[in-house]
């Protein structure tokens, strides 16, 4: 195998973690695919401490001597399409060992493969917000509404994205505006199910994935990263009920 800049292979091999990451990656395939793929070129020693918010990587080159890299990670979401084209990537490099430069090529198109488009995203909160309702036993005019502040719900979150503003100001601001529309509904037609319409609708902020990644972190012994998952799902739970708690409350005493 020709000379291998360590520079340029730990640029890499970080950038792939840090992808994984961003993207709703558990700690541990962060950790795995990136081992994986820095033995993959012969890397004879790698040291790898990855949180949720961090990675830092050293890695031992041919003269001995210690190469590192610190990385932040400021911003992550939930996109499993983008983290099974990066554990597919990490396999074929593996696999067939090609040159760095043809990684990178691929590694930049990943992240930039577009998210699903607005209209596709609010769809799936409508088919979850309607369909949970169903499913805890509401009706279909209960779901209807639990569509629609689904739909409101999920403009919120574009707009908190969209300026990078704080996830638990997001996730209380679109859980009071979803249980808004659901009391707003009640007073025009009385025979819906509120609790139900609320139920169906919060179950877009439900932080379904962070729980089971703080588990699975916790089962595999990476403790400080299944603690700050769990902080962080319970962070989420406490803005929904505040959200909620807040719009219920001030109608009840309207």
């Amino acid at each position: 195998m020709e000379q291998i800049d360590y520079n340029f292979l730990i640029l890499v091999g970080s950038n792939l973690g840090r992808q994984l990451l961003q993207n709703g990656a558990e700690i541990y395939r962060v950790e795995e695919s990136m081992t994986r793929f820095f033995k993959a070129y012969h890397v004879s020693q790698c040291d790898l401490f990855v949180l949720t918010s961090c990675i830092n990587v050293t890695l031992q080159n041919s003269d001995g001597q210690a190469v590192t890299r610190i990385l932040r990670i400021n911003d992550y979401t939930t996109d499993m399409d983008k983290v099974e084209k990066l554990n597919d990537l990490c396999r074929k490099t593996c696999e067939t060992v090609p040159p760095l430069e043809m990684v990178q090529e691929e590694l930049k198109k990943i992240e930039e493969t577009p998210a699903f488009p607005y209209k596709i995203q609010m769809l799936g909160f409508i088919g979850l917000a309607s369909a949970s309702t169903l499913f805890f036993g509401g009706n279909f005019v209960d779901a209807i509404i639990s569509g629609i502040a689904g739909i409101c719900m999920q403009w919120v979150l574009f707009v908190f994205e969209k300026y990078r503003a704080n996830s638990f100001f997001a996730n209380l601001i679109a859980s009071a505006v979803s249980a808004l529309v659901a009391v707003l509904a009640l007073q025009i037609f009385p025979q819906l199910h509120l609790d139900k319409i609320i139920m169906g609708a919060i179950m877009n902020l439900v932080p379904g994935i962070a729980i089971t990644s703080f588990m699975r972190d916790l089962l595999s012994r990476d403790y400080l990263s299944g603690t700050l998952r769990l902080v962080e799902s319970l962070l989420v739970a406490t803005a929904i009920a505040l959200g909620t708690g807040a719009v219920l409350a001030f109608f009840r005493f309207l």
